[in-house]
């Protein structure tokens, strides 16, 4: 599988609020035109989910002392990604 590709909070923040909508907008729609009775009890638990995610954002982005483990956290996962690259590299077969 393909790594994922480079990303920051403020894309992930805006991705989740989108697919938060994409699925109300769903549901409403579905239940607007008699094809459900009620809103699919996993769609709006997923809604919820990305909604938290989107609260969860926020925070992190509010709290410095947060942003700054993130950072750095983020920093030493990129550092390790690269020498896992690098030792698969350097690996000769016999």
């Amino acid at each position: 599988m393909k790594p994922p590709g480079k990303t920051n909070i403020m894309r992930m923040q805006q991705t989740a609020l989108a697919e938060m909508e994409r699925i109300e907008i769903t549901q409403r729609a579905l239940v607007a035109e008699k094809l459900l009775a009620a809103p699919d009890a996993g769609a709006m638990a997923r809604r919820d989910d990305f909604a938290g995610i989107v609260r969860l954002i926020d925070l992190i982005q509010t709290d410095a002392v947060m942003l700054d483990r993130l950072k750095a956290g983020m920093a030493r996962a990129a550092i390790a990604r690269s020498t896992e690259v690098n030792v698969d590299a350097e690996v000769e077969p016999e």
